[in-house]
């Protein structure tokens, strides 16, 4: 590829090969022609049946750690009137930024300079220097705003991939830019994750014990593993793994957590709302999945279980409000609702879905709530809700990272879609006056849809939604 216009190099890297040009479309072109020849590694039959089957033994048979115990779950499951059972699943997510990765950088005089979208300057700072082989107060960062962030940009890798890039390049600034497909495909991915749970209910349909089993991959270990694998360690505890159901605030006498760690060899990351993301749809899943087993209406239900919060019964009330709940739907469409909270916020939403006989769904409308102390900015607020909505929708509807033979086989969006424009609710966001403690916004508005979502659709055709993303073959109409 050297006679190609505008070549000027190629840098191999670790896990890399690198092709320097005077744009990125010569440079791309270049890099296409080039042949490369692979090491598959040890991982290379790798599939998602594979790790699908890892996780169904592990939450059977594996080593559970404790998140939290209140009573005695097993013993007061052997008394219930009533025990249910469900078990959940979740896949791998990208990130999916619209911004794709890049990073600039130029080593010289004894410093280096970086230019990148980040979540995290020190960090970036502390890695270009050790890369480059300088030291930290000679590294310079420029933060300009991101193209999303979502957890992708606290990683490092494009920030060593430039520097090292650029220490090839005697003082030249490199821009080094991915490809959607090699963002898609190279991502550090939310865990993919299964969750079982038994409920028991009395006579009277009051819950009375709860025991929770989830398995998958410590999102922490990994990052740390990348970062700074002489502090790694699966002996201490993350809490990722169980916020949003170890933490949970339905007042039930009897509550159990656990966790069983799951290794893939599938780089996990940080991913908005982080485990609040699968929790909060396995959580709201199955609290819906008890009040229609007590008889009981999914909101009355909730709201008697938070007679010691009031602030989560009042976002609650709102919505239920706000929202028409229990007004009359027409045929195929219904409501479902989900509450949960996360970085000190709560956060409440209806969604109104209808579905045809052929199993298409439209939302047609979310409503949310939101608790999140004292507000400095309600356009903020309300905007970082839309946001996170339309976010947990895409994964609700479309999400899904495979693997085949060690590979990812989603590349770009027309096999890891978003939801479109055409696609997108009606939303309406209320935010109530709090005096409480300040609360995040940037997070919190994901979590409940997906659960809100799947409720909805168990309203209007009577089909539970256990995994995601969400098959027109889950719930069409079989007609005879």
């Amino acid at each position: 590829i050297k006679a190609m216009p505008g070549f000027k190099q190629v840098v191999l890297l670790p896990n890399a090969v690198a092709v320097v040009a005077d744009s990125y479309w010569r440079a791309k072109t270049a890099l296409a022609a080039l042949p490369i020849v692979w090491d598959e590694g040890a991982n290379g039959k790798l599939d998602s049946a594979t790790i699908a089957a890892q996780f169904a033994r592990d939450l059977e048979s594996g080593k559970a750690g404790s998140y939290r115990k209140d009573g005695d779950s097993l013993s007061e499951l052997g008394r219930a009137a009533k025990v249910i059972e469900a078990q959940y699943q979740v896949p791998f997510l990208a990130h999916a930024t619209m911004e794709p990765i890049n990073c600039t950088a130029r080593v010289a005089d004894g410093g280096c300079e970086v230019w990148t979208s980040n979540q995290a300057p020190s960090l970036v700072q502390w890695i270009a220097g050790k890369t480059a082989g300088v030291a930290t107060d000679k590294v310079v960062v420029h933060t300009p705003y991101l193209g999303g962030g979502f957890g992708r940009r606290a990683e490092m890798d494009a920030v060593v991939q430039a520097v090292r890039v650029a220490k090839e390049l005697n003082g030249l600034a490199v821009k080094l830019v991915w490809s959607r497909e090699e963002d898609t495909q190279h991502d550090m991915y939310r865990p993919a994750a299964m969750s079982k749970f038994r409920a028991g209910l009395d006579a009277d349909g009051r819950p009375t014990a709860w025991w929770n089993r989830i398995v998958g991959p410590s999102v922490t270990l990994s990052f740390m593993e990348r970062i700074v694998p002489w502090a790694a360690s699966d002996m201490m505890q993350d809490k990722t793994n169980a916020e949003g159901s170890a933490d949970m605030q339905y007042e039930i006498g009897n509550i159990t957590v656990e966790h069983v760690l799951s290794r893939t060899p599938v780089p996990v990351g940080f991913w908005r709302s982080v485990g609040h993301s699968y929790n909060g749809f396995f959580k709201e899943s199955f609290i819906d999945e008890m009040a229609h087993a007590a008889g009981k209406d999914p909101f009355e239900f909730r709201k008697n279980l938070l007679l010691q919060h009031p602030r989560h019964r009042n976002v609650l009330e709102t919505v239920a409000e706000k929202s028409g709940w229990g007004t009359p739907l027409e045929k195929g469409t219904g409501r479902g609702i989900a509450l949960h909270e996360s970085f000190h916020s709560i956060v409440a939403q209806v969604a109104e879905v209808s579905v045809s006989d052929a199993g298409e769904i439209r939302v047609k409308r979310v409503v949310c709530v939101i608790d999140c102390g004292p507000t400095i900015n309600p356009d903020t607020v309300v905007a970082q809700m839309e946001s996170g909505i339309i976010f947990g929708l895409s994964a609700a509807l479309f999400g899904e990272i495979t693997f085949k033979d060690g590979r990812v086989e989603q590349g770009n969006f027309p096999s890891y879609d978003m939801v479109r424009l055409a696609e997108t609710p009606a939303i309406e966001v209320h935010i109530v006056a709090s005096t409480d403690a300040l609360g995040g916004v940037g997070e919190p508005g994901t979590p409940p849809i997906a659960p809100a979502l799947a409720n909805a659709i168990f309203a209007a055709t009577g089909k539970r939604i256990r995994k995601l993303p969400i098959r027109t073959s889950d719930i069409e109409v079989t007609k005879t």
